[in-house]
């Protein structure tokens, strides 16, 4: 019993000196490898490293024994601070200050409308996108009016209270004619035959101051007085013929009916176009009639209506023209 406990003790202990001998390898073969792994690389010999770029290095250091004068940029006469910036914009090769009212960068209007007047109280704010080629036709206040159309009016482009006025917005489209044309074809004996030609055919024989028409019913034409001229025909020689002052009751307009000449009593109609914010049409407006600007409620008398032209008064409190005369002309 004694000899078999022996034997497993020596067993065990050669096991335990195995086991010591094999890690004590291990730990000298680690050693080794941790040597090597903290071996520092070779450095490069100064030789190798490239050489400095001396050049730049001499030009670094003259730029900075350099000594700078900063000058204030000069303006209209007046130093301009050095913590303001000056504004200047490159178009077609050439070089704005807008500070300076000339050269104008966006032509008519001027660099101090576009930039705002700083000298104003309050100080008034640059015109959004004054870069851009059509600033003009921008509407910076929304008013229904552009920055070229205020800067013509003189008006606050910033601001939707002060604008030009509406009826820079209105424009003769057409003059509208209904011809009435009458003819006076002679006299005998104190009675006159005066024909209309237009719109329709028809002839009267009137005496002085009888008041007639040329439809069933109408009343509108007056022979005021009458006299005599001569002229001398192409073929005929000297003529006696008759001049007739009449009285058109429908206007109550006086005017002259000289024999073999014809007068045209035409009525005439403006055909307008509002063009504010949006186009409308405003038809059928007759000579001495009156109209409004549409969504304003803004009356207007036509005082007179030419081919290419209106004259128009607004009309006052009382109902009737103003003094006031404003001319519409065709666009």
């Amino acid at each position: 019993m004694q000899n078999r406990q022996g034997n497993y003790e020596k067993t065990i202990l050669i096991i335990s000196s195995l086991l010591a001998i094999g890690v004590a390898v291990f730990l000298i073969l680690e050693s080794q490898g941790l040597e090597e792994s903290l071996t520092l690389p070779q450095g490069f010999s100064k030789n190798d490293l490239n050489a400095p770029a001396s050049q730049k290095v001499i030009d670094a250091t003259e730029t900075m024994k350099k000594k700078y004068s900063w000058l204030s940029p000069v303006r209209n006469q007046k130093a301009v601070p050095l913590n303001k910036s000056v504004m200047l914009v490159m178009k077609d090769g050439k070089l704005f200050d807008l500070l300076l009212p000339e050269p104008k960068l966006r032509e008519p209007m001027t660099n101090l409308f576009l930039t705002g007047d700083l000298t104003k109280s309050p100080p008034e704010a640059q015109l959004p996108y004054i870069f851009s080629p059509n600033v003009g036709q921008l509407d910076a206040d929304n008013d229904g009016f552009s920055n070229l159309e205020e800067f013509n009016a003189k008006t606050d482009p910033r601001d939707a209270s002060s604008m030009p006025p509406y009826t820079d917005k209105l424009f003769l489209i057409r003059r509208i004619s209904h011809d009435y044309i009458l003819l006076l074809k002679g006299g005998s004996g104190g009675t006159f035959q005066i024909q209309r030609l237009v719109p329709t055919k028809s002839s009267v024989f009137k005496p002085m101051n009888e008041p007639f028409g040329f439809a069933k019913g109408e009343i509108r034409f007056q022979i005021l007085s009458s006299r005599t001229d001569t002229i001398v025909h192409p073929k005929f020689g000297p003529k006696e013929i008759s001049i007739l002052k009449m009285l058109d009751m429908s206007t109550q307009k006086e005017f002259e009916l000289v024999e073999g000449t014809e007068v045209n009593l035409a009525d005439y109609e403006a055909e307008f176009e509002f063009r504010w914010k949006k186009r409308q049409i405003i038809p059928g407006v007759k000579e001495g009639g009156t109209f409004q600007l549409p969504g304003l409620g803004k009356t207007f008398y036509i005082l007179k209506l030419e081919e290419t032209k209106a004259v128009i008064s607004p009309l006052g409190v009382d109902g009737k023209p103003t003094k006031e005369t404003i001319e519409i002309k065709q666009g």
